[in-house]
């Protein structure tokens, strides 16, 4: 009978570590995914003010900053539709970067609709890419109106120029900055240190157990 048991819990004891290595080379396999936000520029100072500038169909407005060593995945700028419903169009990002050379070079675009639940919110903007966007970026940013739609959004800026940045609407320069937040992307593995601890404590378990002695048998 106390063979029984200990066999029992011998193969249970495996069973939770190979159960525990599983979960362990799931999570290697498929990371989850964690958004790091990052203040630019959305804190307002004594004295300063907001401004707005109107996204119609004509304007483009450049933004420009040095993320250093950071990646940046997309950015959020301050959105606001001040009206009743809500623009059916989308804000529309082309993003540069610089090379090792020094050029400018085109990294690609990224699309998104207006928060419809807020008249006013920061809307996030995934830029797809080839590589890593850091260093030295540029990003304009345009509206695209719905068919028919003659009402548009305005992108929130203020009245100070915070000189990590420059912001140019139309090709003139602007007097102020967009509040704007962006985004780091990176691949999280919430369960690989728990399940790599536990599959190797079960395994020291089994291994530790030993066999219990058979009894003679009768003479």
């Amino acid at each position: 009978m106390k063979d029984l048991i200990l066999n029992r819990k011998r193969i249970w004891t495996w069973t939770g570590a190979a159960l525990a290595a599983l979960v362990f080379v799931w999570s290697s396999l498929f990371p989850k995914t964690a958004y790091d936000t990052r203040e630019l520029h959305v804190r307002l100072e004594d004295g300063e003010q907001e401004r707005e500038i109107v996204l119609t169909p004509d304007t483009t407005v450049l933004f420009s900053f040095s993320a250093g060593d950071q990646t940046v995945d997309g950015i959020q700028p301050c959105a606001d539709w001040g009206s009743e419903n809500c623009p059916g169009g989308v804000l529309l990002v082309d993003v540069w970067c610089m090379d090792e050379g020094g050029e400018r070079v085109y990294a690609g675009q990224g699309s998104a609709p207006l928060n419809a639940e807020l008249r006013r919110a920061y809307t996030y903007i995934a830029l797809p890419h080839e590589g890593e966007l850091s260093g030295e970026l540029s990003f304009a940013i345009r509206y695209v109106p719905a068919e028919g739609e003659t009402a548009y959004p305005s992108l929130v800026a203020t009245d100070r120029d915070i000189g990590e940045c420059l912001t140019v609407v139309n090709e003139e320069v602007y007097g102020g900055d967009l509040l704007l937040y962006y985004v780091t992307v990176r691949d999280t593995y919430p369960l690989l240190f728990d399940a790599k601890l536990v599959c190797l404590l079960l395994i020291c378990i089994a291994l530790s157990m030993e066999k219990a002695p058979g009894k003679e048998a009768c003479a």
